[in-house]
């Protein structure tokens, strides 16, 4: 592809070079059903994968485990975790790290929908090396 074409091309549109980087756009990706529970918006390398999440009014994540560490940052919104016996809320501008292997529940506090980047930590890269890094979408319900 010559330098001309590349430069073309929309800048929204994902750009990958195998086991170096993926480029790609936040905007780009959007949920294809808004009935969902959760849109996510997905950027997986060999030991990160970043996750942004739109979550909708009565959205409650039943408790859980990751084998990665997990860094939530609530951009809009509350969300509560349910982790260690106690609850603890999480509010636009703050975030919360869970360790790899604990158990946790999350929901959306209140009736105000909730934007937050879930961010996923491995110490070591996925199993066989990993493949290239990719950007993807999906919605999902609870």
């Amino acid at each position: 592809m010559s330098q001309e074409s590349r430069t073309a091309q929309p800048r929204s549109r994902t750009r990958t070079l195998p086991g170096k980087y993926t480029v790609g756009s936040w905007q780009s990706l959007t949920a294809p059903d808004p009935q969902q529970l959760i849109a996510e918006e997905v950027i997986a390398t060999q030991r990160v994968m970043v996750v942004r999440c739109a979550y909708r009014p009565g959205t409650d994540i039943p408790p859980h485990v990751h084998r990665r560490e997990q860094l939530t940052i609530v951009e809009s919104g509350v969300l509560e975790f349910a982790i260690n016996g106690g609850t603890v809320a999480v509010e636009p501008g703050r975030m919360i790290s869970v360790f790899p292997g604990v158990l946790h529940g999350t929901r959306v506090a209140g009736d105000e929908p909730v934007r937050a980047l879930n961010i996923f930590y491995a110490a070591t890269a996925s199993p066989g090396g990993g493949g290239a890094p990719t950007l993807a979408r999906r919605s999902r319900a609870i």
